[in-house]
């Protein structure tokens, strides 16, 4: 997997290490299976850190959506952290800022 996280007042903060424009080339339910394993204490919040990517190209964009999803669908509120003004336009643009705390 191409991620790396750490606890952030016990919430896992996911950094995605692709730099392609992608986040995780690989299958998002396992990625998923992985991350859920890492909650603790019964926290229901997952944060993804996007400081380390400089942009998304589609289908980074569309693996961002897939993980939400997959994360809301088990009952995980997910925060997004991105400081790329290219990721924050690209998302208000298609229109899904507003499904991610950030």
């Amino acid at each position: 997997m191409n991620f790396v996280y750490k606890y952030v007042n016990k919430i896992p903060v996911i950094s995605f290490l692709a730099d392609d424009g992608g986040l995780l080339g690989s299958d998002i339910k396992a990625f998923g299976e992985e991350v859920v394993d890492l909650a603790q204490d019964n926290i229901r919040l997952i944060a993804f850190d996007l400081r380390n990517n400089s942009y998304l190209n589609s289908f980074g964009l569309g693996e961002l959506i897939n993980i939400r999803k997959f994360f809301n669908d088990r009952g995980f509120e997910c925060i997004l952290i991105a400081e790329s003004q290219k990721i924050n336009k690209l998302l208000d643009m298609v229109g899904i800022g507003d499904l991610f705390t950030r």
